[in-house]
């Protein structure tokens, strides 16, 4: 087992490249999901329709792009704590920005740290360059720029308890790797932004994943009974045809029926993904639709309308809710004036589980012996030999890499 664990952790550490991408812990992941939904909104995303694609300037096109470019988890502290950046191309500015956020747990936001930017030089030959670069310990934001291809300065950045610093000197065996650089001409893109920059959106998806992931209430699809599944579906048929649904936003139970009666979309239900109690016959429920795999709603279970369920809360297209939030939704939504009171009995299957009997061996299973025990000791030297061969194998590898850094 020493041997092939020392093979495993050799090949690993030949074959893995390298990733800037640091670990997102739940409860911030929703946070940083809408700061980053925002700042799409309001810039629009850049992409490119080749993997290898520049995009015409201002100078050339007299039009300068604006658009998020590459966004990523950095745990600049190297603690629990990692922080959203977000580059992208700013058209007012006329310029590259690289936006940091930290989760502040108290508020419950992503509050802004700093915002580096870096304006378009008219100068001939001038290129700006942002990169991530990465350390043993540290993480870092570079402002790279260089005359005719030849580096002028080097700036770096990093983040320490919530606070931006800019290193006087620069850190020794820091590696880097570009995401944009630019000058006045063209932006020349150092990642993937081909497919409607389909990284984005798949580092989008990590960050609705992790959100998703963190909810810890029990969930109770598997349990339910055959008729309350129907009933929940047809309930839900209803509901993906809203973009946005909240009874908290109506006064008047009139003002409440009038908005179930006026949905504002064409989606169509597809399947429940999740189902979750959150007590006093309140549920969410995560369900799939034509149009996106991430949609929700809030549900009250009662015996005072046909349905069988009282829709409190829909969002299709959506980020998924967190612990946190549907801890509070729970404590709102169940003093709501207009919620209806709740049903009786269970959703959760009383029907008996079936149980698939084992057979029963008479005698115990018997396997034969594989090596005759005078191989024993020959086998165990050579074993050794071998193990002590991998770790100094190892211990080279590893000191190689020091050195290349």
């Amino acid at each position: 087992m020493l041997c092939l664990t020392c093979v495993f952790m050799i090949f690993m550490t030949i074959c893995t490249p390298q990733a800037f991408s640091d670990k997102m812990p739940g409860k911030a992941a929703s946070v940083y999901s809408y700061a980053l939904n925002d700042e799409m909104a309001r810039y629009g995303v850049l992409s490119t329709t080749d993997v290898i694609e520049s995009i015409p300037n201002g100078a050339v096109t007299g039009i300068y792009p604006s658009g998020v470019i590459y966004a990523d988890i950095i745990n600049f502290d190297n603690n629990e704590n990692p922080y959203l950046v977000i580059f992208r191309a700013d058209s007012a500015l006329q310029g590259v920005c690289a936006d940091v956020y930290r989760y502040d747990s108290e508020s419950g936001e992503a509050v802004s740290v700093i915002t580096l930017a870096q304006c378009y030089s008219s100068e001939p030959g001038i290129t700006g360059e942002f990169a991530l670069g990465f350390n043993e310990t540290n993480r870092y934001i570079i402002y790279n720029e260089y005359l005719y291809g030849e580096k002028l300065r080097s700036d770096y950045y990093t983040v320490i308890n919530g606070t931006a610093y800019k290193f006087v000197s620069n850190p020794d065996y820091a590696q880097e790797a570009g995401i944009i650089g630019f000058n006045s001409e063209i932006l020349y893109p150092g990642v993937d932004l081909s497919v409607y920059n389909h990284y984005l959106d798949d580092f989008f998806s990590s960050l609705k994943n992790a959100s998703a992931d963190s909810v810890t209430y029990d969930d109770i699809y598997e349990k339910l009974s055959v008729t309350e599944e129907d009933r929940i579906e047809t309930v839900l048929a209803s509901a993906a045809r809203f973009n946005f649904l909240d009874i908290g936003n109506y006064a008047t139970m009139y003002e409440y029926d009038t908005a179930l009666k006026s949905p504002d979309a064409d989606n169509i239900f597809y399947s429940i993904t999740n189902l979750y109690d959150l007590g006093e016959e309140i549920y969410y429920v995560r369900f799939a639709t034509n149009v996106s795999f991430y949609n929700y709603a809030i549900l009250r279970r009662t015996d005072s309308i046909d349905t069988g369920y009282q829709i409190l809360a829909v969002r299709t297209d959506s980020i998924p809710l967190s612990d946190v939030e549907l801890e509070a939704y729970r404590n709102v939504y169940s003093h709501n004036k207009l919620l209806y009171k709740k049903a009786k009995g269970s959703i959760v299957s009383s029907e008996p589980l079936i149980k698939i009997s084992k057979p029963e061996h008479k005698k115990p299973l018997v396997l034969p012996k594989l090596f005759d025990a005078r191989m024993r000791k020959p086998a165990g030297f050579i074993g050794g030999g071998i193990c002590l061969a991998l770790i100094v194998l190892f211990w080279i590898t590893m000191v190689s890499e020091d050195d290349e850094k």
